[in-house]
């Protein structure tokens, strides 16, 4: 797989278009659904439903006091600058380049809520499909950065052995 310096611009790109595209439908989404618990169909399936967000990923341990909200929002953000400083270290395939800048993203999108309102502003909820968390762009742009990281690691792995000759083997 070919490694450019296309593909670190092109996971910038990636976390600063994540970061625009989650504050702008949090921003929506605040000003659509006014209060917290309003619900109202988007498309099909998919409602946007107010929640605004107290906890860590899927609400799993409430967030106590303004230090843990801090450090939280400060972790997201160390978590996003070594990413993009790992894209800048060496050339990476453009999976792997995407995958770092999508999940920089989404961690930035959801340490400026934590800063700036106290908790995480969610609204996209698919609980007529059975999914119970309501989430945002920030909370997918996560999920989808890990997958493309995962798919960067097969890929690469898979252009490795590939382009390895065989090593002879002893007895034969």
């Amino acid at each position: 797989m070919k490694h450019t310096n296309h593909a670190r611009w092109a996971g910038v790109a990636a976390a600063a278009l994540i970061v625009a595209l989650d504050q702008l439908s949090k921003a929506w989404a605040l000003h659509a659904l006014a209060e917290q618990g309003v619900s109202r169909p988007l498309v099909g399936w998919l409602r946007a439903t107010l929640v605004f967000n107290r906890s860590n990923a899927f609400g799993l341990a409430p967030i106590a006091g303004e230090l843990s909200r801090l450090g939280l929002a400060a972790f997201n953000l160390a978590m996003a600058a070594a990413l993009l400083w790992w894209l800048f270290r060496r050339r990476h395939a453009l999976p792997m380049a995407l995958g770092a800048g999508v999940l920089a993203g989404g961690a930035v999108g959801n340490a400026v809520d934590r800063v700036r309102l106290g908790y995480v502003v969610d609204f996209l909820d698919l609980s007529r499909l059975g999914f119970p968390w309501i989430f945002n762009v920030a909370d997918s742009s996560v999920d989808l950065g890990i997958a493309l990281l995962a798919l960067g690691i097969l890929i690469g792995r898979e252009a490795t052995t590939r382009s390895t000759p065989a090593e002879p083997r002893e007895g034969r």
